[in-house]
């Protein structure tokens, strides 16, 4: 085994000093910040890494320096001017100015928000033509005619779709809960909630002349327009045919909305009417002569007397002149 000679001693004490120093300056963090004049935002707050280009090592403190805020950014389509003495206090205060080799930061940053500010006419546009998707472009028409409630409705400059929520109940109109939420690159927007005034407007039948209690209806005792059915009941008629040749259960006065409640189909038969009864079976068949006691349709169960007998039977309408008989 070999000793090493004191002479050797001093050599060896100074390449290991050399080491250690040469450890402790690579590890020591340098970084350098360049700062533009003028910088653009998307986001609600300004960061330190949208202000300046950031290098240096190592990486995690220039990441680190990256997020530091600087202020609420502008409102969208609007520019924010940054002074040489804010910057100054926000790298301060987050304890990361000595990492800052190469501090050069202008007078002033002029900071510019992209994006901008959904007005409420353009809102109202947008959950108009989606609600008159779901409710169909055939009869109804949807319009919204205010919206009210909610926060600012704010979207970045890219081109954004949109997501809207709204209860199946739109279609009765009123004052309408919806929810708008917006993406663009990925990212969504919070949900905007806010209340819709809905109209719904359709092609009605409405009298054009006053209409009495078991009047038939003929076409030209009506007409179709164009009404604001939101405040009407949900069985208002859409279609002449669904009134024409049907009999008033009521009255109705001139351009008043007819609806399903008020029309019938016209009995074939009514009370007081001569009839034929007809009893049939495979292997007979006989007729008599009988009387309503009752109006009925085809189809309904109706009340009839034998006039030869004068004996109450029931039966079918099968026609204007016919009673099937039960027995």
């Amino acid at each position: 085994m070999k000793i090493l000679r004191p002479a050797i001693y001093p050599l060896l004490l100074w390449i290991i000093l050399f080491f250690l120093m040469a450890g402790e300056g690579a590890a020591q963090p340098t970084v350098k910040l360049r700062f533009y004049s003028q910088a653009s935002v998307q986001e609600e707050v300004i960061l330190l890494g949208d202000i300046a280009a950031i290098q240096g090592s190592p990486r995690s403190e220039v990441e680190k320096l990256a997020r530091v805020k600087i202020q609420a950014s502008p409102l969208p389509g609007e520019v924010r001017v940054l002074s040489r003495q804010l910057l100054a206090s926000k790298i301060g205060r987050s304890g990361l100015s000595s990492l800052i080799a190469n501090l050069d930061i202008p007078e002033e940053i002029e900071v510019e928000r992209r994006g901008r500010i959904m007005e409420r006419e353009e809102i109202m546009r947008i959950v108009e033509d989606h609600l008159q998707g779901i409710i169909g472009r055939d009869k109804k028409t949807v319009r919204v005619k205010e919206v009210q409630g909610g926060d600012r409705v704010i979207v970045p400059a890219d081109p954004v779709s949109w997501e809207i929520k709204a209860p199946e109940r739109f279609q009765q109109g009123g004052s309408v809960p919806v929810s708008l939420q917006f993406s663009a690159g990925g990212r969504k927007s919070p949900e905007f909630r806010f209340h819709a005034r809905v109209e719904i407007h359709a092609q009605v039948v409405t009298a054009r002349t006053y209409l009495s209690r078991n009047q038939i209806l003929e076409e030209r005792d009506l007409r179709v327009v164009s009404k604001n059915i939101t405040l009407q009941p949900p069985d208002v008629l859409t279609d002449l045919r669904e009134a024409v040749g049907k009999r008033m259960t009521l009255s109705l006065n001139s351009q008043e909305i007819l609806r399903k409640s008020m029309v019938e189909i016209p009995p074939l038969v009514k009370k007081g009417d001569r009839v034929t009864l007809l009893v049939e079976k495979d292997y007979f068949r006989i007729t008599a002569l009988g009387e309503m006691k009752e109006d009925g349709r085809e189809g309904d169960r109706v009340r009839a007397v034998n006039v030869s007998s004068r004996k109450e039977i029931h039966g079918r309408v099968l026609d204007a002149h016919t009673i099937l008989v039960e027995f």
